[in-house]
């Protein structure tokens, strides 16, 4: 869950570059990923009582991958509305699997080792965030913009 979070930071500078947005548009990139974190969770943490945690994960599956697939549309469009819906419904589907995912983890196993497992798959989460940085960081600056040589005066 920490890469996705931690690419909205590149995708900030990004849009801001590609869509020359101000500083409170730019902040929107956050406000529409944790909103719908915030407004997922409770419907997830619902329907996962009533139909259990396999439809909470496939569903959070498939709103992750129909935001991600929103980006394509977005990009084609060049709409940075048309962004902040991919994100949002990206947020969503990571809210209905981390939702899913932590009590699922706690009843894995035994009772009495179930806070070590959920620590131990939380402690991740840091190793996500360094890599969600890096990965979007070398994918959306490529290596001859980020290198360039000095021309001769």
């Amino acid at each position: 869950m920490g890469i996705p979070n931690n690419l909205n930071d590149v995708l900030i500078r990004q849009f801001m570059k590609s869509f020359a947005i101000t500083r409170f548009q730019a902040s929107l990139v956050q406000a529409a990923f944790y909103v719908g974190y915030f407004l997922l969770a409770m419907p997830a943490a619902l329907l996962m009582r009533k139909v259990g945690y396999k439809a909470g994960f496939v569903t959070g599956l498939f709103l992750f991958g129909a935001g991600a697939f929103l980006f394509w549309p977005a990009a084609i469009l060049g709409r940075y509305e048309f962004f902040l819906f991919a994100l949002f419904v990206i947020a969503s589907g990571l809210s209905f699997l981390e939702t899913a995912s932590n009590p699922f983890i706690a009843q894995l196993g035994d009772p009495q080792s179930s806070e070590r497992r959920l620590n131990f798959s939380q402690a991740f989460n840091p190793l996500g965030a360094i890599t969600g940085a890096l990965v979007g960081t070398i994918l959306s600056f490529p290596a001859s913009s980020c290198h360039r040589k000095k021309s001769p005066p």
